[in-house]
């Protein structure tokens, strides 16, 4: 008989959705730009799919891309 899986994130969907709340509101405040791919792992992460931090490194990922497109704009 196989176990269930252990969900990746433990927590209840109130702190999940308060945890959430805070960080989009300090990611606002600092000029953050809500986008549909965004809202998209957002979303994942409300729904336990991915952890917390699987999405600050697909986040992080997207910024390095970002900046290393913008060097490589403004070096032509």
């Amino acid at each position: 008989m196989k176990m269930a899986p252990i969900p990746k994130d433990t927590r209840t969907l109130a702190q999940k959705a308060a945890d959430t709340r805070n960080i989009v509101g300090s990611l606002i405040h600092e000029g953050y730009v809500p986008t549909p791919e965004a809202e998209a792992i957002h979303s994942q992460v409300a729904r336990g799919e991915i952890t917390s931090e699987e999405a600050i490194e697909i986040f992080r990922q997207r910024a390095l891309e970002l900046d290393r497109k913008i060097s490589q704009a403004e070096s032509e």
